[in-house]
C-alpha cells in the first residue's frame, strides 16, 4: 500500500470543504482527477472515506479518524522540504571541520566572523588540533574537511592551498627591528630565538632546508604550540621563527614579521578533503567563505 501525498492532499480538501468540486479547483486540478485519487485512496486503504450524493459528501467514521493523520503527515512532509530546502541553501545545518592550532588561532577567527554574518543559523563544530593531527583524525572522525598546514600527498585526500606565508622573524617592533626589510638565518643567529620543536612538521622543513645548505637552527627556545612561541616573544625572551600568516595583529599587536632570507621558506594553510565525499550545503558555504577572507589577505611575507 503507498498512499501518496497528492491522495492525502486530495482527501483532506474534500474533507474540510465537503466538495470534491471545490477541493479540486483549490488544488488546482480537474474534478475527475479528484475523484479518482479518493477512489485510488479509498482501495488503498480497504474503506469508504465519503457517501456521496449529488447533492453532498459526508465524511465516513473512517475518514474523521483518518483526517487527522493525513494533516499531520503533510506537515511532517511540508516540515522536512522546508528543512531540505534551507540546508539546501545553507540556511541550516550544522560543518564540522579541522583546524591546526595555528591557524585556527591567527586566521580562522576572521573566516568564522564573516560565515556567522551571513549564515548565523548554521551550528559550527571547529575541532583545533596539532597540525601533524590533521590528516589522521580526518579520516577517524565525522569531520567534513581539514584546515592547516601539510605538505606531501596523501592517499584519498584531495589538497588545495588557501593561502601562504613565508618563514618569518617575529619579534617586538622595537627601532632597530622594525628597521630590517628581512633578515637572513646567518643574521637570525645572533639573536635569541624560538622556534618549534624538531618533531613538528615546520622545524623539519627548516631543518631539511638549512641541512641542504650547511647550517643548522639552534634555538635558544622550542616549544610545542605556536601561540605559546608568540606569547613569549611578546615578553621579549627571543624572535619567534613561524610563518607570517601565524601572527594574529590584533592578539599581539606589539609583534611584527620580517621575512627569512638565504634560504627563502614558505608556508601553506591548505584544504584537505576527502576524496569522493560531497560536502554537506553548509560546508561548502564555509569553504567558500574561507576561500574568499584568505584570498582577500594574500600571501604573507
Amino acid at each position: 500500500m503507498n498512499v501518496t501525498l497528492r491522495q492525502l492532499r486530495v482527501f483532506t480538501g474534500v474533507y474540510r470543504t465537503r466538495s470534491i468540486t471545490r477541493a479540486a479547483r483549490e488544488l488546482g486540478i480537474t474534478q475527475s482527477a479528484a475523484s479518482l485519487l479518493i477512489q485510488q485512496l479509498e482501495a488503498q486503504l480497504g474503506v469508504k472515506l465519503f457517501d456521496r450524493s449529488t447533492r453532498s459528501v459526508q465524511p465516513t467514521l473512517a475518514a474523521i479518524e483518518a483526517f487527522h493523520v493525513a494533516e499531520r503527515m503533510l506537515s511532517d512532509a511540508q516540515g522536512l522540504s522546508r528543512r531540505m530546502r534551507d540546508l539546501a541553501q545553507a540556511r541550516a545545518g550544522r560543518v564540522a571541520f579541522l583546524a591546526s592550532a595555528g591557524t585556527a588561532s591567527a586566521l580562522l577567527p576572521m573566516v568564522l566572523a564573516k560565515f556567522r554574518a551571513s549564515h548565523p543559523d548554521i551550528e559550527i563544530d571547529m575541532r583545533d588540533v596539532a597540525a601533524d593531527d590533521l590528516v589522521p583524525r580526518l579520516s577517524a572522525t565525522d569531520a567534513e574537511f581539514a584546515i592547516g598546514s601539510v605538505e606531501g600527498e596523501f592517499a584519498d585526500m584531495t589538497i588545495e592551498t588557501l593561502t601562504s606565508g613565508r618563514l618569518s622573524a617575529i619579534g617586538r617592533r622595537t627601532a632597530d627591528f622594525a628597521a630590517r626589510r628581512s633578515l637572513t638565518w646567518d643574521e637570525l643567529a645572533q639573536w635569541p630565538t624560538i622556534a618549534m620543536r624538531s618533531q613538528t612538521r615546520i622545524r623539519m622543513q627548516i631543518d631539511q632546508a638549512l641541512s641542504a645548505q650547511g647550517k643548522r637552527l639552534d634555538p635558544t627556545y622550542e616549544v610545542t604550540l605556536i601561540n605559546t612561541a608568540l606569547a613569549m616573544t611578546a615578553q621579549g625572551l627571543g624572535l619567534a621563527i613561524l610563518p607570517a600568516t601565524m601572527l594574529p595583529a590584533d592578539q599581539f599587536p606589539t609583534l611584527i614579521a620580517r621575512p627569512l632570507v638565504r634560504p627563502a621558506l614558505t608556508r601553506p594553510v591548505s584544504l584537505l578533503q576527502r576524496q569522493g565525499r560531497t560536502l554537506s550545503p553548509a560546508a561548502q558555504a564555509f569553504v567558500a567563505t574561507a576561500r574568499m577572507v584568505l584570498a582577500a589577505r594574500g600571501p604573507q611575507a
